[in-house]
This record gives C-alpha cells, sequence and structure tokens, in this order.
C-alpha cells in the first residue's frame, strides 16, 4: 500500500484552517497539526485546536515562539543557545499539554520555519522529539510564497502541476506533504482551497492517506 502523510503547520496566521478541517472530515483522513506556543495561546485559534482533537488528528508542536534557530545563508552558524532552543521547545510542549495534548504520546515535531541543522536535532532528541520535515522534492511548502515575492512566488496551479509531475515520474510513497493553513493576506490564491481535490487525487492514484504513525513506524 503507498502511503503519504498531510501536514499542516500554524503560528500566527489560520484563516484556512476551517476550510482545512472539512476538506479532511468529508474524506475521513486524518491530518497531523504541527502549533507554535503561540498559536495554541491565541484565544481565537483555541476552537480549532479543540476541534482537531475531537476529529481524531495528531498535533504536536512547532516551537514556542518560531524562532529561526540558524542563518539562512549558512545552515550551521546558530543564532541561539542550547539552553535557548530547549526552553522554548519546552514551553511549546508545556503548551500542549494545557491544551488536552499527551505529551508522554509526542514523538515528532516541525522545527519553526521547517529550519534546522544536526545540533538542533540533537537537542530536541534530549527531550524525545524527533525533528521531521516535508520531503523534498515537491514545492507545496511554497504556499507561503506571494506576488511580490517575485521570482520567489509559486502559484496553486504551478504548485499543483509540479507535485504530479514529481508523482508521475518518481511516486510519492512515503512522503510527508505540508500545507499551511494560513498566509500572508498579499497572497489571494491558497493553496488550502485545493485540498479536496488534492486528496481525491491522491487516492484515485492508490495512496492511503495516513497520520505521522502510521507512516513512520
Amino acid at each position: 500500500m503507498k502511503k503519504v502523510a498531510l501536514l499542516f503547520t500554524g503560528h500566527d496566521l489560520s484563516e484556512g484552517t476551517d476550510a482545512v478541517l472539512n476538506s479532511l472530515k468529508r474524506h475521513h483522513v486524518k491530518g497531523n497539526f504541527f502549533l507554535t506556543g503561540d498559536y495554541l495561546r491565541n484565544a481565537v485559534f483555541k476552537p480549532y485546536v479543540r476541534r482537531m482533537l475531537k476529529d481524531g488528528h495528531v498535533v504536536s508542536g512547532h516551537s514556542d515562539k518560531h524562532l529561526l534557530i540558524s542563518d539562512w545563508g549558512s545552515r550551521d552558524e546558530l543564532l541561539v543557545s542550547r539552553d535557548s532552543f530547549l526552553r522554548d521547545l519546552k514551553t511549546n510542549v508545556d503548551e500542549l499539554a494545557l491544551s488536552g495534548i499527551d505529551t508522554c504520546q509526542l514523538h515528532y515535531y516541525i522545527p519553526s520555519y521547517e529550519w534546522y541543522n544536526s545540533q538542533t536535532v540533537a537537542w530536541a532528541k534530549e527531550i524525545g522529539l524527533s525533528s521531521i520535515n516535508y520531503t523534498p522534492g515537491i514545492r507545496t511548502a511554497a504556499d507561503y510564497s506571494y506576488p511580490e515575492m517575485g521570482e520567489r512566488y509559486l502559484s496553486s496551479i504551478a504548485i499543483l502541476e509540479g507535485l504530479w509531475s514529481y508523482e508521475e515520474k518518481f511516486g510519492l510513497n512515503g512522503f510527508m506533504i505540508l500545507v499551511h493553513m494560513g498566509t500572508d493576506e498579499r497572497r489571494k490564491d491558497k493553496l488550502y482551497h485545493h485540498l479536496d481535490d488534492m486528496i481525491n487525487i491522491l487516492k484515485k492514484r492508490g495512496y492511503q492517506i495516513v497520520d505521522i504513525p502510521g507512516l513512520l513506524n
């Protein structure tokens, strides 16, 4: 059986979360939500978190304050100390516990900005968390971009054309596909509005959509 997992991250934006949760429910699919402490503390977002748990989705961490851990030009040039990194991550775990998540069952988290190095991976492992990320080769994570970014902008059509072209050439078995459930208001073309079509096409192509434990264990 070919398997993929759908990943969703949340920090300060969440305007597409209703659409995401509705799509997953329509298709009887479990998603994987990785949330910052700032997200979890936001009163406006708390109903979304309760619904994620009620619907049986995986909910885990994405750092507390969405720290940039290292320089964009040099991944190994750390901008945080071990103590500040672990303090931030532990606070995220504490907020997850306050939101009703059984943190004893947490094994995976997505680093902030989906950016990490070997040192931060080792630090997270000290408190029992494995660092995971979307699978390279596809560009769904570029759905954060907006036209004013120039060449860095990718429309949803371009993202999806690239996704299905990649699938036809190499397949997506074992892939973790990331979609942002909140993006800058300057992006009018939201990828999460295409989630129904994405799920339908994946199923038609023989993929089982599973949660992270079902994909990695």
